[in-house]
């Protein structure tokens, strides 16, 4: 059957879809409702949305691809037409590959993403704070304080050397994040910054924290423990006390240090990559 793919009516229509989506799947995969109508791409039988594509550009040459497919409306083609319409989009726009982020319990997405030839790239697994541990020593030669516009060019270079991109790629995320929701701290140590954590501030009780880096010749002395505990200490006294964050899994010295500020290990999300 030929579906006709179009723009997105309303946010509560896929928040509802993703609701359904998550209930039947036994999953929690997220839209990003502040996101919603840019970027992305719907199909509707009549009047009702059965399926949802979003796409962030997090990257020039790369988008990052959530799909929600009604389950009473699955193998109709409206995955592949909703990928196709956000190729058709994508490649005018110099992007070269797509990552598809799947819940690790979804069976119905990894067969579905096998189909396409995508390529598994990683896992994530979400981190919830639990009990958090905020004692902590003081420390008068360390400090975790807001960075300013003068950071910006120590936040791009010690993003980009901690996760593998080159500057261009750092300077494009870093950009793609830039928001009044999101927060940006620097771990000072003896008076030289030394780290960056963020935050994207989600509600007035929430918080995910995010771009957590310690510049790898400042690694070894106990910095990122001190900027996990300060940031969880600062998002307390703004009334966040629900936080979160995502860690890789075969990252076992982050994983040792989340689960030590009262962190645990929530659901998993896989990461799938197919080029165009």
């Amino acid at each position: 059957m030929e579906w006709t793919v179009t723009e997105v009516k309303q946010t509560t229509e896929v928040l509802q879809l993703e609701k359904c989506v998550n209930d039947h799947d036994g999953i929690e995969l997220k839209v990003a409702a502040d996101w919603v109508g840019q970027n992305d791409f719907a199909v509707y039988d009549d009047t009702k949305l059965v399926g949802y594509l979003q796409a962030f550009a997090y990257l020039p040459t790369e988008w990052e691809i959530n799909v929600f497919v009604d389950p009473d409306y699955r193998k109709q083609g409206i995955f592949t037409q909703l990928v196709e319409a956000a190729k058709e989009a994508a490649r005018p726009q110099g992007v070269e590959a797509f990552t598809f982020v799947i819940d690790d319990e979804s069976k119905s997405g990894q067969a579905v993403l096998g189909q396409l030839g995508t390529e598994y790239r990683m896992t994530e697994y979400n981190m919830v704070l639990k009990k958090a541990q905020l004692f902590l020593k003081a420390d008068p030669d360390f400090e975790l304080r807001e960075a300013t516009a003068d950071d910006r060019p120590f936040i791009v270079e010690t993003l980009g050397s901690s996760f593998g991109n080159t500057a261009d790629e750092a300077e494009s995320i870093y950009q793609a994040i830039e928001s009044d929701d999101r927060v940006t701290y620097i771990g000072v140590a003896n008076g030289q910054p030394v780290g960056v954590i963020r935050a994207y501030l989600a509600s007035d009780t929430q918080a995910s924290i995010h771009a957590f880096a310690v510049r790898p010749e400042a690694q070894g002395n106990g910095y990122g423990k001190k900027m996990l505990k300060l940031m969880v200490q600062a998002m307390f006294r703004t009334g966040r006390t629900q936080l979160e964050l995502d860690v890789e899994t075969d990252n076992a010295r982050a994983l040792d240090l989340y689960k030590d500020a009262g962190f645990v290990v929530g659901r998993g999300y896989q990461f799938h990559v197919l080029g165009l």
